[in-house]
């Protein structure tokens, strides 16, 4: 049976960032690189992976999606890297992974609802088959690059609608919403 939110929040324990490898450039996005961190960590106990990912603006000279509509580029190296490094993290036993769109500056300034509902909808799907320990995260840190809360209203409709999409998709999927900071 799938977790639902209340048992996988129970299960987690403590948990650990994979950062700098799907949002920048700092480390290579490759499974190399992150295989031995996710081993380190499991290894110490820990049971929940987050892996921050920037979809529409660019890490190094790539985006994982198209900026203006969402589209996901299925092709892309780094989207292939991040599937490896899901998939190895999920064959450990009793480890959640949670992904998130993540540095969205232009989504998140122009209040792009559609790009964001059609981002999510291509994640879910490429990501249908996975365990139910991968849980998607709408939208990290929802504020504006001028670092003013993004306004709730269009918070709450840009978060909606990628809900909807996802929720589309699979019905069990665990979701995080964050709220205003």
């Amino acid at each position: 049976a799938n977790p639902d939110a209340r048992q996988a929040a129970e299960a987690m324990g403590m948990g650990f960032n994979l950062g700098q490898m799907f949002e920048n450039t700092q480390h290579a996005p490759t499974l190399e690189v992150a295989a031995p961190k996710i081993d380190a960590y499991y290894d110490r106990g820990f049971r929940v992976l987050r892996i921050p990912v920037t979809w529409t603006e660019p890490v190094g000279d790539t985006t994982l999606s198209d900026p203006e509509t969402g589209k996901v580029d299925r092709e892309a190296a780094r989207l292939q890297a991040l599937e490896a490094v899901i998939d190895y993290a999920l064959a450990k036993p009793d480890l959640y992974v949670v992904i998130n769109a993540h540095h969205e500056k232009r989504l998140k300034d122009g209040n792009r609802a559609d790009v964001l509902e059609q981002l999510w909808a291509d994640i879910s799907d490429i990501f249908r088959g996975r365990d139910h320990r991968l849980i998607f995260e709408i939208l990290n840190e929802p504020h504006l690059s001028n670092n003013d809360p993004m306004p709730a209203e269009n918070l709450r409709q840009m978060t909606g609608r990628a809900y909807r999409k996802i929720r589309s998709v699979d019905a069990q999927r665990i979701i995080v919403i964050g709220g205003e900071i």
